[in-house]
């Protein structure tokens, strides 16, 4: 994205009023926003606090010193010297041009108000200690000396610039990062909405609570099954069961679903499944949290019960799986 940066242009004489209008016109044509006051010495605070206003939109500083003869007043000098130090107390590059040859001013550019020679010897010696200093001869030495050392300043440091309004980022994208910011701040707040529903809702902290159910495993197709015992957290079992729930499954089917799991988890080669009474007592512990509903079902000449998940339920696993968004930054099953 290109950026044209400004370059504040300050004077210590009215005399060098040409000079400065050379400056503006090359660092223009260098393709450079000059940027002074016609009016000068600024005498007066109100001034001041617009100057202050300019040099905030400045990328670069730059001030120009004339010969001992040239008029720069008191109260000049110390209006120059507080937009100095404001521009630097707002780390604003300096750059400061000084006549290699004082005594070669030429001599109308001097008037009846000038400065004496040690208030501007002072001057000078303030900016060699504190800015980056050239010297300059000429007009055509000074401007040339002033783009260069623009060129420098904004490789060594680049300034924030001004874009075109067609470059600036699209007022639609703008939009569209506010829509996201408003809900990642309603994602937030519900999430904190479900950690405190965590600690006082029974029905989060005893679905997490660990039980015992039994497997019965048929290693032949003739004799009974053997019978072993696994830990599980009712929690995990209703995130495994909750998409099989949602389509009603019958109960057989669901203990079918968890000697699977089993099967799988264990490398268990014969056949597994949830034993009848652990499936009853699962179905009670859920169905007493209202996680989930169960109905008789009559077909033909046979009946069964069907497991369906309840509005509570759905709600509960939302709750689980945002909290594990925010522990793990993306969502886990």
């Amino acid at each position: 994205m290109d950026r044209v940066f400004q370059v504040f242009i300050s004077l210590t004489s009215t005399d060098l009023k040409e000079e400065r209008q050379a400056v503006s016109n090359t660092l223009a044509k260098a393709g450079y926003m000059p940027a002074s006051l016609e009016l000068f010495p600024t005498t007066d605070q109100q001034q001041f606090n617009y100057v202050k206003r300019i040099i905030d939109r400045s990328d670069y500083y730059v001030v120009i010193v004339g010969g001992r003869g040239c008029s720069l007043s008191d109260d000049a000098l110390r209006f120059t010297e507080q937009e100095l130090e404001y521009a630097r107390s707002k780390d604003i590059p300096i750059l400061a041009f000084l006549p290699e040859n004082p005594g070669g001013i030429a001599v109308g550019k001097t008037g009846p108000d000038a400065l004496p020679t040690e208030k501007l010897d002072a001057f000078k010696a303030r900016l060699k200690a504190g800015c980056i200093v050239e010297f300059w001869n000429n007009e055509n030495d000074l401007c040339m000396k002033v783009v260069l050392a623009v060129a420098s300043a904004i490789n060594l440091k680049p300034g924030a610039g001004w874009i075109r309004g067609d470059q600036a980022i699209d007022p639609k994208l703008l939009q569209e990062l506010e829509k996201l910011r408003i809900e990642n701040a309603d994602f937030r707040r519900r999430l904190a909405e479900y950690s405190r529903k965590e600690s006082t809702d029974p029905t989060l902290a005893e679905s997490s609570d660990s039980m015992t159910v039994e497997l019965l495993i048929y290693r032949s197709e003739e004799g009974h099954p053997d019978s072993i015992s696994r830990t599980i957290l009712l929690s995990d079992l209703f995130a495994g069961l909750y998409g099989h729930l949602l389509k009603n499954p019958s109960e057989a089917y669901v203990r079918e679903l968890v000697g699977s799991w089993y099967r799988e988890k264990f490398h268990i080669s014969d056949y597994c499944e949830l034993s009848e009474k652990s499936a009853v007592i699962i179905r009670d512990k859920l169905e007493a949290l209202d996680l989930i509903k169960s109905r008789s079902i009559i077909a033909g000449f046979s009946n069964h019960i069907a497991w369906s998940v309840t509005e509570k339920g759905k709600q509960f696993l939302e709750s689980r799986r945002m909290l594990r968004i925010d522990h793990t930054g993306s969502e886990t099953t």
